[in-house]
């Protein structure tokens, strides 16, 4: 996954953290499965907004976790993949293409 993609969480999933100290929960209302997220991959989650790209979701966590960049960029990709491959995240653009077919 590029640093510029930008990505949204899909339609059909959601995500809850548990409280402080516990996990963040993502669910997949079309799979049905429930995925636990460490603290790292629940920020993540909440940075990826659709807007930012996976560069600037970087930059910004950059100042929250005690990492090399190189590392966290080569996670970040690793994840989003993962997300993706899984459905539980999509292109922010697939979205925005979708609205503009619908009648503009």
């Amino acid at each position: 996954m590029r640093g510029q993609a930008r990505l949204r969480l899909a339609e059909d999933a959601s995500f809850q953290s548990l409280g402080e100290g516990n996990d963040t929960v993502i669910l997949s209302f079309g799979s049905g499965y429930l995925y636990t997220c460490n603290d790292t991959a629940a920020a993540f989650l909440r940075a990826m907004d659709g807007r930012r790209s996976l560069d600037e979701i970087t930059d910004l966590m950059e100042a929250e976790f005690d990492a090399p960049r190189e590392q966290m960029e080569a996670d970040f990709a690793a994840l989003a993949e993962e997300l993706v491959r899984e459905k539980l995240v999509v292109p922010a653009d697939e979205h925005e293409a979708r609205n503009e077919g619908d009648g503009a």
